[in-house]
């Protein structure tokens, strides 16, 4: 019988493959309705993103509000994805506004609900990031949409809170990871 090789010690690449699916986790996907909260988060990710060499996916999901639909005519006009990438475009454009330097990015608009769509999505993402306008996570919709998606994300959940008056910096806005493992809570190191 021969010895078993040691392994090696490597630091993780910049972006991390997946063995089983061949997936690579390379983005780093934001929640994008438009508000100033999901602003926020785009700026936060493209910060982020830029730091360790990776994408930003920006998802917003149609409609903005109420149910799904079933079925969409191919090639014929629709306004509520209309108005999610005019929503989508804007926010980005803004967002961009606030960052030095970007990151490559993508912009998806699917017909989906919000958390599905982004448990797809992270199958490629380091973390998925959302925007949160609310004075406490846990409370009202909000609360049940991150209730819901810390119950089923493979990934960290980066929550980005309110900017307080003393802030004149999307960097410093107060940002909450609910890491899916145990539901434990730590804040992301400031640079």
């Amino acid at each position: 019988m021969s010895p078993t090789p040691r392994r090696r010690v490597v630091p993780a690449p910049r972006s991390v493959p997946v063995a089983v699916t061949g997936i690579e986790r390379d983005r780093i996907v934001v929640a994008v309705d438009g508000s100033a909260a999901s602003v926020r988060a785009l700026v936060w990710a493209f910060r982020r993103a830029s730091e360790l060499g990776l994408r930003v996916e920006a998802l917003t999901t149609w409609p903005l509000h109420g149910a799904v639909f079933v079925r969409e005519v191919a090639g014929h006009f629709c306004e509520p994805r209309w108005r999610a990438r005019e929503v989508q475009a804007d926010a980005v454009s803004r967002a961009l506004a606030a960052v030095d330097d970007a990151p490559p990015y993508e912009l998806r608009v699917v017909n989906a609900d919000l958390v599905d769509a982004l448990v797809r999505a992270s199958a490629r993402a380091v973390m998925v990031v959302t925007g949160s306008d609310g004075p406490a996570p846990g409370r009202g919709l909000r609360g049940r949409i991150t209730d819901r998606l810390r119950a089923a994300l493979p990934v960290d959940l980066v929550l980005i809170g309110p900017e307080r008056a003393d802030q004149d910096d999307a960097a410093e806005t107060r940002a909450e990871t609910a890491s899916t493992a145990g539901g434990r809570s730590r804040r992301p190191q400031r640079r």
